[in-house]
């Protein structure tokens, strides 16, 4: 509580440190990531938008991984560097990194070291709605998949976030399984990164590892009409992709006060409709397979 008041009556360190760039003439922004998928809405997009409030003409360059790259590609007015020597959960050396890609890190004004998301960000909770853009000539990117279905069921099976949080964010491979069995009449795609657990059925269509991130939104936006996803990188790029389109999504949940209901406000899509599950005792693991299968289906 006392944390929470403070942040509300404190100067904001990241205005500080704006106010300081403003005198210092500093509008080059070099800024390193290596964090989740789902943190780019949830953090770096009130990130710029925050610092182009105190420097409109600002150039922001962020250095991340492979893997993250096109995601940045959703912020607007941003540029991304990314390198395949960077692994998350491990550190870098951002000057080694930097200057494999062919620049200095002297190029820049200022290099943002380490973003404090819970201290600067703290305002945008409940105000600021993030927005990923989209261009609409990536929608062919789902043709590549000979999927005639436009009704399916989207399926985020794992968060792939084991050994970075206290508690577990998925829901056990047995209930996946067994509410997989009771649907029929829709096919079902599976998004995510690892396909170590098999679930056989022919109305499944397994693409984990088999997308990328372009090609995983161009399938939810024209070929989903549903999608249940564990708190994750796939849930927070759904939710927030800045494109309107009908999409119920069904949201599982141990920790409520994180992600996107610790932002506390609409998706900018306004034909979607978030139903989220919390567990009983904070364990998603609780959630039964037919409170599951009513929210998708009733």
């Amino acid at each position: 509580m006392f944390k929470t008041f403070a942040k509300k009556i404190l100067p904001n360190p990241l205005d500080t440190l704006l106010k300081t760039c403003i005198l210092q003439r500093k509008r080059k922004f070099l800024i390193p990531w290596n964090r989740g998928l789902g943190d780019v809405p949830l953090g770096l997009y009130a990130l710029t938008t925050h610092i182009r409030k105190f420097i409109p003409n600002a150039e922001i360059t962020f250095v991340t991984r492979k893997d993250l790259h096109e995601v940045f590609n959703m912020l607007e007015g941003v540029e991304v560097l990314s390198s395949a020597f960077i692994k998350r959960g491990e550190e870098f050396d951002l000057t080694q990194v930097v200057e494999s890609l062919g620049y200095l890190v002297g190029d820049f004004d200022y290099v943002m070291n380490k973003v404090d998301s819970d201290r600067w960000l703290f305002w945008q909770i409940g105000k600021l709605v993030p927005k990923l853009k989209w261009d609409a000539a990536k929608d062919a990117l789902a043709e590549d998949f000979s999927i005639s279905e436009t009704n399916c069921l989207g399926v985020h099976v794992s968060s792939q976030t084991a050994g970075f949080y206290d508690y577990d964010k998925n829901w056990p491979e047995s209930s996946f399984k067994e509410l997989f069995s009771k649907i029929k009449e829709q096919k079902i795609l599976l998004f995510g990164f690892e396909d170590d657990c098999v679930y056989n059925s022919p109305n499944i269509y397994d693409l984990r590892g088999k997308t990328s991130l372009f090609e995983m939104v161009s399938l939810i936006k024209n070929h989903c009409t549903h999608l249940l996803a564990p708190d994750s990188g796939v849930l927070n790029i759904a939710y927030y992709l800045d494109e309107e389109f009908p999409l119920k999504m069904v949201s599982l949940w141990s920790d409520p006060r994180q992600g996107i209901l610790k932002q506390r406000v609409a998706s900018p899509n306004p034909s979607l409709v978030h139903i989220p599950l919390i567990g009983k005792d904070e364990k998603v693991s609780n959630l039964s397979v037919e409170k599951v299968f009513s929210a998708l289906y009733y």
